[in-house]
């Protein structure tokens, strides 16, 4: 009887114990529940208020006028490059990571379609002269055509011994273009040949010979102070390279210029506001006839007595020209200009050693990445401005490409500047990523005035 008392007891205890594990476990579920629910719904609306602050607002199209008036906003007196394009560290665009950005199908297809010696051939502009080997071109025959299929340059510059009177120098251009239309335009008309010249109311060749009066020069419009004057000096400078099939006219010239400079002529006087103004009105006015420009000689070397023959000694500071030199420039990038021409001078406090613009990678990356260019910067002529360096013009050209120059500007010498750029690209010391950079930036130039 005892034993059957203990039996029974024993049952009970067991099964209350099973009952209060399993309440045990339901109290756990209920609290488990009780915390989670709340995190979930919490960390939705959180995700959701993520989204909606990052969510990009539609851009509603801007009409013509519209675009007028915003550009009729922006202030003609530029405080420094520095203050009017400053980027802050986050926002800054490394060359490499250029060209990891997405590229414009026919740009892209362009580019595709080039050999490796076309690529390398189309950083290149050249005088007609070092491109066919004779002394003065005046005309576009068999010489020409053999030079254009040997090799794709990206542009070539016409200077005034090339023009003999107007129908000679519009029949010349014209062949030019159509033979290299027809070595390689065939499946992308992005593939055209740039045709240059210099046409701006000092240099006048092609008003000479068309039996026009040149514009005023940039010394005049300088003189008068007036944008309005410079944007139709340049509108119709524009008009008349469009008779001739011109694609780029290489101004204006953007230094600042005292009685004793070398361009005072060409430039817009010594004051920086009063320059940058005039030449943001030269470079929308060329826009506006379709015809591309290109601000010269980054980063100012208006002090200059004499026309450079090799590098030249800056007595100003890298600071100093921010603060002065280089605000006509920043005015011709907020304009959109399509080129900026880099010149030789040595300027102290790059952290370059005697480094000219042209081969410094730091001044050529303030122009692009701090004041936000983004078109082709090309050399000077490097026939003239690497002369008397201690390497030749072939070195010249890589350490520019390198440096982060888009173009390659030589008069003389080109055979042997483009071997030793070409076996630098075969070699690697001019990178894949470096070569498409400066071929983007060139063809969205072609495909924007095309």
């Amino acid at each position: 009887m005892r034993d059957n008392n203990n039996d029974e007891r024993r049952e009970y205890r067991r099964n209350r114990r099973v009952r209060n594990q399993i309440l045990a476990y339901l109290l756990l579920v209920i609290l488990v529940g009780l915390v989670t629910v709340p995190l979930y719904m919490g960390a939705r609306a959180l995700v959701h208020e993520i989204a909606s602050n990052n969510k990009v607002p539609e851009i509603s199209e801007v009409s013509d006028d519209d675009a007028d008036s915003v550009s009729d906003d922006l202030p003609d007196t530029i405080s420094s490059p520095d203050a009017a394009l400053s980027v802050s560290a986050d926002e800054e665009t490394s060359v490499e990571e250029e060209t990891t950005e997405p590229v414009d199908e026919d740009i892209r297809a362009a580019i595709d379609s080039m050999s490796t010696e076309q690529k390398t051939a189309a950083l290149f502009m050249v005088s007609p002269e070092t491109m066919t080997g004779v002394d003065i071109a005046s005309r576009a025959g068999d010489g020409t055509k053999a030079a254009i299929e040997k090799y794709a340059v990206g542009a070539i510059v016409y200077d005034k011994k090339n023009v003999l009177d107007e129908a000679q120098f519009k029949d010349m251009v014209d062949k030019t273009g159509e033979m290299y239309a027809e070595a390689y335009v065939s499946g992308n008309d992005l593939r055209y040949l740039i045709k240059a010249v210099k046409e701006d109311g000092t240099y006048t060749a092609l008003s000479a010979a068309s039996g026009k009066t040149a514009p005023q020069n940039g010394s005049a419009l300088a003189a008068s102070g007036d944008s309005s004057a410079a944007y139709q000096a340049f509108l119709d400078t524009g008009s008349l390279l469009n008779e001739y099939k011109i694609d780029l006219d290489l101004a204006p010239v953007c230094d600042l210029a005292s009685e004793s400079s070398y361009v005072k002529d060409e430039a817009f006087g010594s004051d920086p506001d009063a320059a940058a103004m005039l030449a943001a009105s030269a470079v929308s006015a060329l826009s506006d006839q379709r015809i591309m420009s290109c601000a010269s000689t980054y980063p100012g070397q208006g002090e200059l007595t004499a026309a450079p023959a090799g590098a030249s000694e800056s007595a100003k500071s890298f600071d100093d020209l921010k603060e002065a030199e280089m605000k006509p420039f920043a005015s011709c990038i907020e304009k959109g200009v399509p080129f900026v021409m880099v010149g030789a001078l040595t300027v102290s406090g790059n952290d370059e050693a005697d480094a000219p613009a042209y081969i410094s990678e730091k001044m050529i990356s303030y122009l692009k990445n701090d004041m936000g260019f983004e078109g082709v910067v090309i050399t000077d002529d490097l026939s003239v401005i690497s002369q008397g360096a201690e390497f030749d013009q072939g070195e010249a050209a890589l350490r520019a490409i390198n440096a982060g120059a888009d173009m390659i500007y030589v008069s003389a010498g080109f055979e042997d500047t483009y071997n030793a750029v070409l076996k630098a690209v075969m070699d690697g010391a001019i990178t894949e990523e470096r070569l498409d950079d400066a071929l983007v930036r060139q063809y969205k130039i072609k495909k924007e005035f095309k």
